[in-house]
């Protein structure tokens, strides 16, 4: 169901990585079967010391950070959610644009931020992100960050956007 290295991406194994991504780096665009992730959604979810990992699969297939998954989430996405600030600043490094993309509910990065308690990576998208006008997207129910943050009763959340 996954590759050899989705494997190895699961149990951080940078070398391993790297080494299947020499010999055969057309796995960095296999999707596997379960949840259509690829493993750059993989490395994005990881929370122990993935930019090695992130670095190397974006190398291989940059264009893989706009995939969705079964969720119709994308790498930055699973990120966000997961509070990844480090690989989200990786990502928009290497594909600025795919900050732009939406899940299938139409949530940005932002909007994932704050429905699951991600403050400081909040904070930092706001900042890295200023100029793509994130803040004020509307998600497809019609809610900006604001609603949500007001919605989900995050006070901190609700202060700093309100500053911004």
């Amino acid at each position: 169901m996954q590759s050899p290295l989705h494997v190895a991406i699961k149990k951080g194994h940078l070398d391993f990585v790297k080494e299947i991504l020499s010999l055969s780096p057309e796995l960095a665009e296999v999707v596997d079967q379960l949840k259509r992730s690829t493993p750059l959604h993989i490395a994005a979810a990881q929370t122990k010391q993935p930019l090695g990992i992130v670095r190397c699969l974006l190398s291989a297939a940059p264009n893989m950070c706009f995939v969705h998954d079964q969720d119709g989430m994308t790498p930055l996405h699973v990120a966000a959610v997961n509070g990844n600030i480090n690989v989200l600043k990786v990502f928009l490094r290497k594909k600025r644009q795919a900050a732009l993309e939406r899940t299938t509910r139409g949530e940005t990065i932002l909007h994932l931020c704050v429905k699951n308690c991600q403050l400081e990576t909040l904070k930092e998208l706001v900042k890295i992100t200023y100029d793509l006008e994130l803040l004020n997207s509307e998600d497809s129910d019609g809610n900006t960050v604001l609603h949500l943050a007001v919605a989900y009763k995050e006070v901190e959340v609700t202060s700093n956007l309100t500053l911004q």
